[in-house]
């Protein structure tokens, strides 16, 4: 760990490599408290002008070792801005950021900018892309394209803390370490839905093999729409309306059914009771319910394969 001192010198540095820089702050772990021989030293450096986003880094030596020196430059209105964003290494959970102000240029920027820590809200539930990931899976599944669908499985279960938030409200976490902890605590959860995160989130004590992270995934997608279905009233202003009401009618688990290889038997329903996207489903699902009729009566001899779908909120990769 180092000392105030390397730190002094460093927010000294700093003003000088940034000669245009209003505030420089200290964070991440040394501010946490959990440093340990290793961490680097995270400083924010804010100029008052932008557009301004800079990654730069340095090697310093302190004792007889290196120490990795890591600075965020940004303008201030996109530092401030920040406070609106949902953070993707806390799984889109509520976090927070500890600061430590360092030097500001004058009383007006410290008053200003001055604060303990920057706070993020939750992000919004992304169901849209939870069945999506599914569909991935499916298709990788089929494909026997054991990297994809591991791919799937652990975006699948990224996306589950954000998904279950509103079910577990939690305060906010300050360490990708806590947000792990506290996405795993869920208490109103699937049936085996930690160990299941773990699998799919390739943090396993032992090596899964791919069939055991598909079954964890498939047991998390049918789980999660289950839950969600069962809490629909929660997720009335969380959700599109067509999302919503796919929800509440059953058409997403039977969906979600279908990517997984479970086809319970599919209602007909007519263009009034969905939306445009969901008519499409339906009439997947109404085909694939005409093979199962006709397979009964031994006029289909193919076994039957799961479909999937990438269609509803389809997205790029992360």
């Amino acid at each position: 760990m180092v000392g105030e001192e390397l730190i002094q010198r460093w927010v000294r540095r700093l003003r000088h490599e940034v000669p245009d820089a209003v505030a420089v702050f200290l964070g991440g772990s040394y501010v946490r408290g959990d440093a340990g021989p290793f961490s680097d030293v995270d400083f924010d450096v804010l100029v008052p002008d932008g557009p301004r986003d800079e990654w730069p880094a340095w090697l310093d030596v302190e004792g007889q070792r290196l120490v990795r020196v890591e600075v965020w430059i940004r303008d201030v209105e996109r530092w401030l801005a920040s406070r609106r964003e949902p953070q993707p290494w806390a799984f889109e959970l509520p976090s927070t950021e500890p600061l430590r102000l360092c030097w500001a240029a004058d009383d007006s920027w410290r008053e200003r900018l001055d604060r303990p820590q920057l706070e993020h809200p939750a992000g919004a539930p992304e169901l849209d892309h939870f069945i999506s990931d599914l569909g991935k899976l499916a298709n990788a599944h089929s494909r026997g394209d054991e990297l994809g669908l591991r791919l799937a499985a652990h975006d699948l279960a990224s996306s589950c803390p954000a998904l279950l938030w509103p079910l577990n409200p939690h305060p906010p976490v300050a360490s990708r370490r806590a947000a792990l902890l506290a996405a795993l605590a869920a208490h109103v959860a699937p049936p085996g839905y930690r160990d299941d995160m773990v699998v799919c989130l390739g943090l396993a004590a032992r090596p899964a093999s791919g069939e055991a992270v598909r079954e964890a995934a498939c047991r998390l997608g049918i789980g999660v729409v289950e839950l969600l279905e069962s809490h629909a009233d929660t997720y009335s202003e969380l959700l599109s309306r067509e999302l919503w009401a796919s929800l509440t009618d059953g058409g997403l688990r039977r969906y979600a059914a279908q990517l997984v290889g479970i086809l319970p038997p599919c209602p007909r329903l007519n263009a009034g009771q969905l939306g445009p996207v969901w008519c499409g489903i339906v009439r997947i699902l109404s085909l694939v319910e005409g093979c199962e009729e006709a397979r009964c009566h031994g006029q289909v001899r193919s076994s039957r394969r799961s479909r999937s779908g990438s269609g509803i909120g389809s997205r790029s990769a992360r």
